[in-house]
């Protein structure tokens, strides 16, 4: 028949896309591009509309859509398919066990109408299906699939060959977590990351202890308060229950990233447990988040251990008084109440703040400390001395060897034997900590592959710049037949110009400009202080010109262009939400015309 291929014509084919598969997931460092474009090779062989893989979890009862690839003008379905329950899949489960791959021919004929399966199926539009398991050497970790495959579905046996492949790269793969742990180390004892939409959580890093109580993913808010309960010391548990409460963590944390609480466990450890954000919604409602706990026995003995002298000293002769301070591992510093003259400094102190000259006001030595909120430090201080009672507070600073430490401090008011009143200052190094928080904090606000701000984290950026009144120009831009540079040059080289993309932005924008990818191939800019058409123009037009000089060796003299839409913000009247559709109708108009176009948004 003229057209049809031969057996060993499509033998070549077949041995051919296997060898492109193994070599893209192999070449490729990046394990999450490697696996997208390896299910674009995977559906172009099979003209399928569709390609993706679900992963089960670790008690088999949820599936997870990780990857997807989509055809141009099909829909994706990965976030719906999000979390399916296994129970859909019972009959796959089987095959799989069974046989190994399956192909669906006809849904409408080999599916039961009133079953899950079929109806799930069927609101995505699937016709036909392939499907191969994943199976690692302990047990099968989800599977690949294909949607109305079109040509060589007598050809599973590609699935088949590529399913071990797969395995073993999702196996290396440094997921979210992995990439926690590794920021941190061992420096925690549990970490869990707790989704508050729905009241699910996933362990992250196992405690043995921790996991006899937590027996599903579902059901987190009750889960955390059994854990309490179970491994609080019964003198702390009110504070830790109220502190873990995964009801009104949201609330409490709708202006902070971290917050922390420490307790006394029952098996004798000191531990410290934070919540970090993770991940918040379009109006910045808390989605998801890390729970982490450590130990911090360390740390809390010396406190105790400093309250314990302290208690001592205050009760002896003053002269004893400075003795037990100078012997502390803390930093500490007293001075009086009635005229601010520090009497004690320490040499932990010292070695922060540098030594000081006889009298020297505690004002004084404060000013290196880094902190926005210094003038309030100082006043709530000012105010402890005139009511007495206690206040802690954090802050940086650069120390006299020249290194950045962040300190928490507690300031507190004591009378000593002679009736004079003081202030002592107690100074706990919690740098380490600190450095492990913002590692968090980047994971969770970075795009992983442009190292820009992300969506999130850029949108709430913008919205507080704008909210606050700060005049600027909004920008929304992608890339020109992105998709195009995908198909013809392959994943690897449309990720380098994105990220050439990402760079051109940095470039172009510094200061309090936010730079973000949204997604794809789209990015968006707010540039603080632009405030007419003109301002706005040259800075484009600066952009433009880094991005005309962008030259991938790969893509053999073909250049990346951009088309690009902006909207003025003259006031916080037109909120952020609105910003976007205006950009995105300039972008459009752009897209009529070749590329490195832009065009600002004008009512009429």
């Amino acid at each position: 028949m003229i057209g049809r291929k031969s057996d060993m014509e499509r033998q070549t084919e077949l041995q051919s896309t296997l060898v492109e598969c193994v070599q893209t997931l192999y070449i490729n460092d990046n394990i999450d591009q490697a696996i997208d474009r390896l299910l674009g090779i995977i559906a172009g062989y099979y003209k399928a509309d569709r390609c993706y893989i679900f992963e089960f979890s670790k008690d088999m009862k949820l599936a997870h859509n990780t990857y997807e690839w989509c055809a141009e003008g099909i829909t994706p379905e990965k976030e719906m398919l999000a979390d399916v329950d296994m129970s859909v899949i019972d009959r796959w489960l089987d095959i799989f066990n069974e046989k190994g791959e399956f192909y669906i021919n006809s849904l409408s004929s080999e599916v039961d109408s009133d079953s899950a399966e079929y109806r799930i199926l069927t609101v995505q539009g699937i016709e036909s299906l392939m499907a191969a398991p994943l199976r690692s050497s302990s047990r099968m970790e989800g599977f690949m699939g294909v949607d109305n495959p079109q040509q060589n579905t007598d050809m599973l046996i590609l699935m088949r060959l590529v399913s071990a492949f797969v395995v073993n790269d999702l196996q290396k793969r440094e997921t979210l977590e992995q990439r926690i742990l590794r920021a941190i180390g061992n420096t925690y004892v549990s970490i869990h990351m707790v989704n508050f939409t729905n009241d699910t959580q996933q362990e992250i890093k196992y405690n043995e202890e921790v996991s006899k109580h937590v027996t599903t993913t579902n059901n987190a808010t009750q889960q955390m308060k059994d854990v309490m309960r179970a491994l609080i010391d019964p003198d702390y548990l009110e504070g830790a229950l109220e502190f873990s409460d995964l009801t009104t963590v949201d609330s409490r944390m709708k202006d902070i990233n971290v917050l922390s609480y420490d307790f006394h466990a029952v098996d004798g450890h000191w531990c410290r447990g934070s919540f970090v954000v993770m991940k918040r919604d379009d109006k910045g409602k808390l989605v998801e988040a890390i729970f982490a706990v450590q130990y911090i026995d360390a740390e809390k003995h010396k406190e105790l251990k400093y309250q314990n002298a302290l208690k001592q000293a205050l009760e002896n002769q003053n002269e004893i008084f400075a003795e037990m301070l100078h012997l502390q591992g803390c930093g500490l510093i007293a001075s009086r109440t009635d005229n601010n003259k520090i009497i004690v400094m320490n040499s932990a102190a010292q070695a922060l703040f540098g030594k000081i000259e006889k009298n020297t006001n505690i004002e004084d030595v404060m000013c290196p400390i880094v902190a926005d909120n210094l003038p309030r430090i100082m006043a709530k201080m000012q105010e402890l001395i005139k009511q007495h009672g206690k206040y802690d507070f954090e802050f940086a600073l650069t120390a006299m060897d020249g290194k950045d430490y962040y300190i928490k401090a507690s300031a507190r008011t004591a009378t000593l034997a002679c009736g004079d009143d003081i202030l002592i200052l107690t100074l706990m190094d919690i740098t380490d900590k600190k450095n492990l928080e913002n590692r968090l904090l980047l994971l969770s606000e970075t795009d992983a592959l442009t190292h820009i701000s992300n969506r999130g984290s850029g949108e709430r950026r913008v919205e507080k710049l704008i909210i606050s009144g700060k005049k600027g120009m909004f920008c929304l831009l992608d890339v020109d037949k992105f998709k195009t540079i995908n198909d013809s040059f392959g994943h690897t080289i449309g990720d380098k110009a994105l990220i050439a993309i990402a760079e051109c932005l940095r470039a172009s924008f510094t200061g309090e400009d936010v730079v973000m990818r949204l997604g794809g191939d789209e990015f968006a800019v707010y540039a603080v202080g632009v405030e007419n058409a003109e301002q706005g123009r040259e800075k484009i037009d600066a952009l433009i010109s880094r991005v005309e000089k962008i030259d991938i060796p790969e893509m053999k003299g073909r250049k990346v262009t951009i088309s690009l839409g902006a909207v003025l913000s003259h006031d916080s009247s037109v909120p952020f939400d609105k910003l976007y559709p205006m950009a995105d109708a300039a972008m459009y108009v752009c897209k009529n015309t070749p590329g490195n176009q832009y065009g600002f948004y004008h009512e009429h």
